[in-house]
C-alpha cells in the first residue's frame, strides 16, 4: 500500500497527487495540517528530518521531494508514462518541470514566508513578494515553450507528462494569488487542456 502525507494546499502535494491519479495507482492519503504545525511534530520528524511535504511511504520505505517521488511512481508503475522515453526529451521534461520545483516554488512557501515575516516583513509586502515570482516563473515558463522546437499540444507531447504537472501545479498557486494566466497564450492552452483531466482537479 502506497500512502501520501500531504497537505492539500500544498503545491507539491498537488504535483504528487496528480501523479498517482494520471498512473492510477490506489493510495492512502494522510492529511498533515500545516496551520496547525503538524508538520513540527516530533512523530512527524521520525518520519522526515525537513519537517516537509509531501512523503511518500512504501513499503515500510520513506521518500521525499515531489519529483523524486513522481519518478520513482513512474518507474514502478506501468500506465500512463510520466516521463518521455527518449533521452533528449526526458532530460527537457526534467529541465522544465525543475524550472518550477527548483527555482521559483521555493521562494514562495510557508517556510520563506514565515522567516521573511520574522525579520520584519509587513504581510502586504510578503504577498508583493510572492506574486513577483509567481508573475516571473510564468513568463519564463511562457517564454521556454516560445522557444521549442516542436510545439505539442502539453509541454512536451500529445500527453501530460512531468513537466505539465508542475505548470500546473504552479498556475493554480498564481491563479489563487488572483495572477491572471490567459494573457500567457501558450502555458494557459496546456493548463486549460490540464484542467479538462479529472486527475488534474479531483481532490485525494
Amino acid at each position: 500500500m502506497i500512502r501520501l502525507y500531504g497537505c492539500r494546499t500544498s503545491s507539491a502535494t498537488n504535483r504528487v497527487r496528480i501523479a498517482l491519479r494520471l498512473k492510477d495507482i490506489s493510495y492512502q492519503y494522510v492529511e498533515v495540517d500545516l496551520q496547525q504545525g503538524e508538520h513540527l511534530t516530533s512523530s512527524y520528524r521520525e518520519l522526515n528530518a525537513q519537517r516537509k511535504l509531501p512523503l511518500l511511504m512504501h513499503n515500510g520505505q520513506i521518500l521525499t521531494q515531489s519529483l523524486a517521488i513522481i519518478e520513482y511512481l513512474n518507474d514502478i508503475h506501468a500506465g500512463h508514462d510520466i516521463l518521455p522515453r527518449d533521452p533528449l526529451e526526458r532530460a527537457t521534461c526534467r529541465s522544465f518541470a525543475s524550472l518550477f520545483a527548483a527555482d521559483y516554488h521555493p521562494l514562495i512557501t510557508r517556510r520563506v514566508a514565515d522567516r521573511l515575516r520574522a525579520s520584519g516583513m509587513a504581510d502586504t509586502d510578503i504577498s508583493q513578494w510572492k506574486l513577483h515570482w509567481l508573475d516571473e516563473s510564468l513568463q519564463v515558463a511562457e517564454e521556454t515553450l516560445s522557444q521549442r522546437a516542436v510545439h505539442h499540444p502539453f509541454c512536451c507531447g500529445a500527453s501530460p507528462v512531468m513537466a505539465d504537472i508542475c505548470l500546473f501545479a504552479q498556475c493554480e498557486s498564481a491563479r489563487k494569488q488572483g495572477i491572471e494566466l490567459s494573457h500567457h497564450k501558450l502555458l494557459f492552452g496546456i493548463y486549460a487542456l490540464c484542467y479538462e483531466l479529472d486527475a488534474f482537479h479531483e481532490v485525494p
